[in-house]
């Protein structure tokens, strides 16, 4: 014998509900949740039978005695489911949380591995998205919300976006394998040489012309032998001889060995940051994630 199924009551019912009653228009509530003006209807029918009462005044939109009760209790029961999930999936329940992390390439290569491995540790359940870009590309991945945090080489204004610093760095010079040894200590040295640079959008290419502002020059005044979008490639042009090069300090060892000559600092030291949404700052995920990363600096 078949039982006819039972329409319970559920979270997106609460949702539609609370929407409708905000809103007082179903087409706004249809249009608002990206649904259909029928699926408005169905689900607050469905939801007017479980319940076993009118909750809506279908000529003026208004609540009912009985809907003035129930979106105030809605309201209540869904802070407290959504507190109380996010609780328990920071506690690493059986249930996945997914954290898109975005990183400009030099965090991207030399800080992200560990962390990510912090976070494994820490929370097995977490299911990580990365993407790897340069800092402005990052930045603007965050503020349209295809990422929930992001690690870059330079600060933000934006006032809907917290910005921490994360990390310090500083620029080293290298030339190709072959090169004399002497460490080049102002601009005077440089012009002699075509570099391999990155992109303009990049965190490195905007601290490298800081840091060549204090010289007394800028990169717009040496000769350019390529533009790369990321360290590796930039390693592998130098250490083919294309040009000397400026990369982070954290990726001189993978160049020196390549046989590439470490010719000196720049006279800047720059910053990482650790960039999210104002409006989730209070997420349970940003907060873990900014805590391993914090323990790093």
């Amino acid at each position: 014998m078949l039982r006819k199924r039972r329409d319970d009551m559920n979270e997106k019912q609460l949702q539609l509900f609370i929407e409708l009653a905000s809103q007082r228009s179903f087409s706004q509530t249809a249009y608002q949740l990206n649904v259909s003006q029928s699926t408005v209807t169905k689900q607050l029918q469905s939801l007017e039978h479980e319940l076993g009462s009118p909750l809506i005044q279908r000529q003026t939109v208004s609540l009912t005695e009985e809907g003035v009760m129930v979106y105030e209790k809605a309201q209540s029961l869904l802070t407290d489911w959504q507190q109380l999930r996010s609780v328990c999936q920071s506690r690493g329940n059986k249930y996945t949380e997914t954290l898109r992390v975005g990183a400009s390439t030099t965090p991207g290569t030399y800080f992200l591995p560990s962390l990510c491995k912090e976070c494994h540790y820490h929370y097995p359940n977490w299911r990580l998205h990365l993407h790897i870009e340069d800092s402005s590309t990052v930045l603007s991945l965050l503020t349209e919300k295809e990422i929930d945090v992001a690690i870059v080489g330079v600060p933000t204004e934006q006032s809907n976006i917290v910005s921490k610093k994360f990390q310090s760095d500083r620029l080293a010079i290298i030339a190709p394998p072959g090169e004399n040894q002497h460490e080049i200590d102002g601009f005077s040295d440089l012009p002699s040489h075509a570099f391999v640079k990155r992109p303009q959008a990049s965190g490195t290419y905007q601290a490298v012309e800081t840091g060549l502002k204090q010289w007394g020059g800028s990169l717009a005044e040496l000769e350019t032998a390529a533009i790369v979008p990321n360290t590796e490639s930039l390693l592998s042009l130098v250490e083919a001889g294309i040009g000397y090069g400026f990369l982070s300090e954290y990726a001189l060892n993978a160049a020196l060995k390549r046989d590439c000559v470490f010719k000196g600092i720049l006279p800047y030291e720059r910053q990482f940051y650790l960039a999210y949404r104002k409006e989730n700052q209070e997420k349970e995920t940003i907060k873990a994630f900014r805590k391993l990363a914090e323990t790093r600096t």
